[in-house]
């Protein structure tokens, strides 16, 4: 999740930045927490024991899209066409003497592939794509919008009318009342609304635990 920013929104919500408000939402870059994404990777020193620990090098991971520093780690969001890359640093030790730590959870295989496309790009090696189960289709980032579309369209006042014309173009829209009450594009918008209040509710979590 965001790391909260030091200013405040003047606004109870509605608010154009993502989570801090000296940066626009189109210019921001989410930083996830690992408990909540298995695409978050989390890094913490190695062991004294071993002597020879291959340090981070920024130059070989990509270029460091975004960065946040806390009061015990750090966060980093590295770039790459592949998919960018999600870092915790439990300790600013990790840069030299990184290792992973790997929670044995029930998303254990995603941290685990994760934590390899990490290590073929520490060492300059060609990375496949992100697990699919960490990305999204076509169709499904289609289907996002359209509950996003139909939840702010609620949340301004608007019905279900309004949905279907909006997400669909429905022409049933436009029929009388008592017509209306039983047409498909009622009932689909219905359900749109009915999703997208579960997807803004905690729903979108699914996707990041690749599920």
């Amino acid at each position: 999740m965001p790391l909260p920013s030091a200013r405040r929104s003047p606004n109870a919500g509605g608010s154009v930045f993502v989570h801090a408000p000296d940066k626009p939402a189109p210019q921001g870059r989410m930083v996830w927490r690992p408990e909540v994404s298995p695409a978050t990777l989390i890094l913490t020193p190695a062991p004294p024991d071993f002597a020879i620990v291959t340090p981070i090098n920024p130059a070989v991971l990509g270029t460091i899209l975004a960065r946040h520093d806390a009061e015990d780690d750090t966060w980093l969001v590295i770039g790459d066409a592949t998919g960018d890359l999600y870092l915790r640093l439990l300790n600013p030790l990790a840069i030299g003497r990184p290792a992973v730590l790997l929670p044995m959870d029930d998303a254990a295989e995603l941290r685990l592939d994760v934590a390899l496309r990490f290590f073929r790009r520490q060492r300059g090696q060609r990375v496949g794509l992100l697990p699919r189960a960490l990305q999204l289709t076509p169709l499904q980032r289609a289907r996002q919008m359209q509950l996003l579309l139909a939840f702010d369209i609620h949340e301004a006042g608007g019905t279900t009318r309004d949905i279907a014309i909006a997400v669909n173009r429905s022409w049933q829209a436009a029929l009388p009342a008592v017509e209306w009450r039983n047409t498909a594009a009622r009932r689909h918008a219905e359900r749109l609304l009915l999703d997208a209040r579960n997807r803004v509710s905690g729903g979108y979590l699914d996707f990041l635990r690749g599920r």
